[in-house]
This record gives structure tokens, C-alpha cells and sequence, in this order.
């Protein structure tokens, strides 16, 4: 049987320059294509209901590392970014308990998944990410001028 086409698709559009983070969002990709592929075939509440539960815990690692990184480069806008994760991986712990009831997953949910994933990705890790490059660049062309100033006094 010929497998469904993929719900989301990782483009290079998506990517961010920090690898494991990119990796991390690549593998979020694959569970929510694993979770559409499931739905397709019409597999049983059980295993939707455990891939769920796979993006759930993914969810929760990658937020967690994403969360510590954005602390580490004093991200402005952390707290309004870490609300945005609470709420998704609320979204997500709702509707893996209902599929662990027995209900059935919907295609709108998918469609949110893939939808705030991306746009997510696009608009705001896109901005933590512009903000440690600026700061990245900055520093580096201080810690220049302080080592030449610092030639020139000695």
C-alpha cells in the first residue's frame, strides 16, 4: 500500500542556521507526518492516540531546550514566547486525551499542528535566532576593538 503523501515537508525556508534546533523542528515534522499517516490509514485511537503522545514528550524536550537557549541569550520577548509553547503543548495534551477516549483525531487538528509549526518557526524562533546573530555580531566586533584598543595601550 502506497504511503500518503507528507502532511508538512521540511523546506530550507524553515531553516535557522542552529542545527540542533533544526533537527529538533525536522523531527517534529516527521511525528506529525507519522500522526497524518495514521489518520489516512484510519489506525485504530491506540496509535494515534501513542504518536500523540510522541509529539507531546518531543514537544516538551524540544520547548525546553529551545526555552533554555533563548534565557541563555537574554531574549527579550521570552516570556510571550514561552506562553505560545504552554499553549501549544496544551493543544496537543487535549487532543492526545481524547484520542486515548477513543475519539477521533480531526483533520482540522492537523492542519493547526502544521500551520503554527511552520508559522511559528517562520516569525518567531526566526526572531531569537535574528536577535543572537545581531548580538553575536556585535560582540564579535567589540571583542575586535577592545583587542586592538588594548594593543594599541600596551
Amino acid at each position: 500500500m502506497k504511503l500518503a503523501a507528507p502532511l508538512v515537508t521540511w523546506q530550507n525556508s524553515y531553516a535557522l542556521g542552529l542545527e540542533e534546533i533544526d533537527e529538533q523542528h525536522k523531527m517534529l515534522f516527521d511525528i506529525m507526518n507519522r500522526i497524518w499517516e495514521g489518520i489516512v490509514r484510519n489506525a485504530d485511537a491506540t496509535t494515534i492516540g501513542s504518536a500523540l503522545e510522541d509529539l507531546e514528550r518531543y514537544t516538551v524536550l524540544h520547548f525546553t531546550e529551545e526555552e533554555t537557549f533563548m534565557r541563555s541569550i537574554r531574549y527579550p520577548n521570552f516570556d510571550a514566547h514561552v506562553a505560545l509553547h504552554r499553549r501549544f503543548v496544551q493543544r496537543v495534551a487535549e487532543e492526545k486525551a481524547k484520542a486515548q477516549s477513543g475519539e477521533r483525531i480531526s483533520l482540522e487538528l492537523l492542519h493547526f499542528l502544521r500551520d503554527w509549526l511552520v508559522n511559528h518557526i517562520l516569525v518567531e524562533d526566526k526572531r531569537y535566532v535574528t536577535q543572537f546573530q545581531t548580538e553575536k555580531h556585535h560582540t564579535s566586533l567589540l571583542g575586535r576593538f577592545f583587542a586592538r584598543l588594548g594593543k594599541k595601550t600596551a
